[in-house]
């Protein structure tokens, strides 16, 4: 849907709950399509074109919210949700803490490179291209292996509009594109199995040759795992394994609904040293093609550049207008919402850890006895910070060299110790998901295995 269409229906949606009784609302219209391939077994499995609409609407009196949403824009549909979010409101319990709906405060960022007409103009056609292009290019790496290929192509063109009663009227439209490759591969009576993936804004981005190829090499690298010693060691996180950790693991804890309501490991910190003078990270929406850039937040608060962690000490935390008034602080314009059918969360946008000058050769050059930890996918306890997480794909190094891939290992630090045991961050960067990060290392890890 265009613009005019979006903030139109928006704007007539709040002033419908305002004629039904609402002191204030907030109505979230949004239109997307997308354009998905899968592969399984080296083959296509499945290959959808999906178009979704619909408008979300919260509506508030006194102290008291309700919200409703429907899946379509029908102006009958959303004026009958618009009366439902008015009457959830009536008979809700109030809310103490909350304040009110935010205002504008000042002008929207612009932010470049967060759309591209060839994505949203991708047709199936093309998209098949793509991912057959990398699984090719796994395959031809991995030819002397019998392999099979799992892959994934999504391409999404959003449009969003945000109206509400004290004057938010935002509108954006934005695209994204992403490319995955996972090999199983099976060689002398071993298997294993990796991936690689491009995330970006723009479809010129994407390289379905390097996808496919460094997926198969990743895979080729693992066979033949082998576990350790038992003992403490330091582990260099590379940049995926950086995102899950940090990514998920600091910037959930950051969240301060989290902290607010005593369940993040992060409580009453702020201007502490919390993590190692080494590490520094921003969370950022305002970035030039970000993955997660916008102008404006899902409350539609203009986006911002805020400073979590300088030289270690926590400087801020994330927050939603609910959670900024419920403090009395600044709002760091971190709503967040999967679509118009939720209310808003808090989330990180752009979690940026400020780069140094080192590469990853030299953090395993200099290692007498060290893992490499590519991915693991698990996450801390975010109350306590205990993590113990699964190496799913790493390396021993030795003596400066690695000397074989890891099977049935485990990490386990406290996230507060993590934060602080930072001895070294690379410049190796890289964008995965929400999280732009170079590979660190912790010093003095629990690593069990067997």
């Amino acid at each position: 849907m265009q613009k005019d269409e979006l903030l139109h229906l928006a704007e007539e949606t709040v002033k419908l709950a305002e004629r039904e009784g609402a002191d204030q609302a907030e109505a979230y219209t949004a239109a997307s399509k997308s354009v998905s391939i899968e592969v399984e077994n080296n083959s296509v499995k499945a290959a959808s074109h999906d178009r979704d609409m619909g408008c979300g609407i919260r509506s508030v009196i006194g102290k008291k919210v309700g919200f409703a949403y429907v899946t379509n824009l029908e102006v009958s549909d959303v004026r009958e949700i618009a009366e439902e979010s008015v009457a959830l409101a009536r008979a809700s319990l109030p809310d103490s803490d909350f304040e009110t709906l935010p205002s504008p405060d000042k002008d929207y960022p612009r932010i470049d490179g967060t759309f591209d007409p060839s994505i949203k103009n991708l047709v199936p056609d093309d998209a098949a291209e793509y991912i057959l292009r990398a699984v090719d290019a796994t395959l031809d790496t991995t030819k002397s292996t019998k392999t099979a290929v799992e892959a994934s192509f999504t391409a999404t063109s959003l449009s969003r509009a945000i109206v509400n009663s004290w004057g938010i009227s935002g509108f954006e439209e934005s695209t994204a594109v992403f490319l995955f490759s996972s090999p199983t591969i099976r060689a002398k009576n071993d298997q294993n199995s990796s991936y690689e993936y491009h995330i970006s804004r723009s479809l010129d981005d994407i390289d379905p040759e390097w996808v496919g190829s460094s997926a198969g090499k990743l895979a080729l690298d693992g066979l033949g795992g082998k576990t350790v010693d038992e003992g403490r060691m330091p582990v260099i996180f590379t940049p995926l394994a950086v995102g899950r950790v940090i990514g998920y693991g600091f910037g959930g804890a950051i969240d301060a609904e989290e902290v607010q309501d005593g369940r993040s490991y992060i409580s009453d910190d702020i201007g502490n040293q919390i993590a190692s003078k080494t590490l520094s990270i921003v969370d950022d929406a305002t970035i030039t093609g970000g993955i997660s850039s916008r102008p404006f937040d899902a409350e539609g608060v203009p986006s911002r550049k805020t400073v979590v962690l300088s030289e270690g000490v926590l400087k801020n935390l994330l927050h939603n207008s609910y959670t900024a008034n419920r403090a009395g602080v600044e709002n760091t314009a971190n709503a967040s919402r999967d679509s118009y059918s939720g209310t808003p969360a808090i989330a990180t946008s752009n979690f940026v850890i400020e780069p140094d000058r080192y590469t990853l050769d030299d953090f395993i050059s200099e290692m007498n006895s060290a893992i490499v930890c590519r991915n693991t996918a698990d996450r801390p306890n975010m109350t306590t910070g205990e993590l113990s997480a699964m190496i799913m794909e790493g390396f021993y190094v030795e003596e400066g060299e690695i000397k074989h891939p890891l099977k049935n290992t485990l990490i386990g630090i406290n996230m507060r110790d993590l934060l602080s045991q930072v001895i070294r961050v690379g410049n190796d960067v890289r964008t995965t998901m929400s999280v732009i990060s170079p590979s660190i290392v912790v010093d003095d890890v629990r690593v069990t295995s067997g």
